[in-house]
Parts: structure tokens; C-alpha cells; sequence
């Protein structure tokens, strides 16, 4: 018995890296103390997305959902806790300074 060679993948010249890339964010706030200790409010909780270019994306949801505060964590307004946001393949969660500046002219948001 021998055994073939398995066919050599082909990369599709078309298919395109997500132009934004969103990994297992996470956005937790403190909300003060309580009886059991700090409390804390899970705004953001482990979403990713890709957005291709040319795609529109559109937040739905219930009101204090973490709609708003997912925009801003994507846009660099707030600090992530946790996870990874990429536009054009630079991970926007280690970019710092006059870096970040520039990037943040190419990015838009609306805000409700």
C-alpha cells in the first residue's frame, strides 16, 4: 500500500484578510464594593467579529447592553481588559503614541 500526497492547498487571490478583526474582546468595569467584595460590571464579554472592507456594520441590542462600549473599545477610547482588536492586520491593543493617532484618522464610528 502506498500512500499520495495530500493536494497542496490553494490560496484564493480574492479572499482578503478582515480589514478589522475582533478576538475575544472584553471590557469589564469596576462598580464599586459591595458585601462580597469589589464588584464588577461585564460590559464586554468574549465577542469577536470580522468586518471585510467595504462592509457596514450595525450594532443591535437592548440599552446598556455594551453596544457603545464595544465601539469605543474597537476605536481605542477605552482600554480593552482583554482580547485582541486588528485593522489591517496591526493589533490595535499594542499600538501606542503618535501611531495611534494616525490609525484612529482612518477608523469612524457613530455614535448613536
Amino acid at each position: 500500500m502506498s500512500a499520495q500526497a495530500a493536494p497542496t492547498p490553494t490560496t484564493d487571490p480574492t479572499l482578503k484578510s478582515p480589514l478589522v478583526r475582533v478576538e475575544d474582546l472584553v471590557k469589564h468595569f469596576p462598580a464599586g464594593t459591595g458585601l462580597f467584595g469589589r464588584q464588577v460590571v461585564h460590559a464586554v464579554d468574549g465577542v469577536s467579529l470580522a468586518i471585510q472592507s467595504g462592509e457596514t456594520l450595525g450594532l443591535v441590542g437592548e440599552s446598556g447592553c455594551g453596544k457603545s462600549t464595544l465601539g469605543r473599545v474597537i476605536v481605542r477610547l477605552q482600554p480593552a481588559t482583554s482580547g485582541h482588536v486588528y485593522f489591517k492586520d496591526t493589533d490595535l491593543t499594542k499600538v501606542r503614541g503618535e501611531k495611534l493617532r494616525r490609525t484612529r484618522k482612518d477608523i469612524q464610528m457613530i455614535f448613536q
